[in-house]
């Protein structure tokens, strides 16, 4: 139990994630008898929702389009070279 918290508490320990080890969920008064099962399934279903942080989805989509784009602007380069010296 949670220190102060007066709610039932769910435990993921296989959160299938690269970046969470284990996550704790406190259930809400109204589900407490639910069954436990019930409970583990959900919690899972919203654990597998939240997906990469978005700090690190920035990194990767900057990293994306910075190797994207590098290759087309020396490309543009070297063809208006090209097109200067032939004209």
């Amino acid at each position: 139990m949670i220190k102060g918290i007066n709610h039932k508490v769910i435990e993921v320990t296989d959160t299938e994630s690269i970046y969470y080890e284990r996550a704790y969920l406190l259930v809400r008064p109204e589900y407490e008898e639910a069954e436990e099962a019930v409970l583990r399934k959900e919690a899972k279903k919203l654990l597998s929702d939240v997906g990469t942080p978005s700090s690190i989805k920035g990194k990767r989509t900057f990293l994306y389009w910075f190797l994207r784009t590098v290759p087309l602007v020396i490309a543009g380069i070297g063809a208006g070279v090209l097109i200067g010296i032939l004209f």
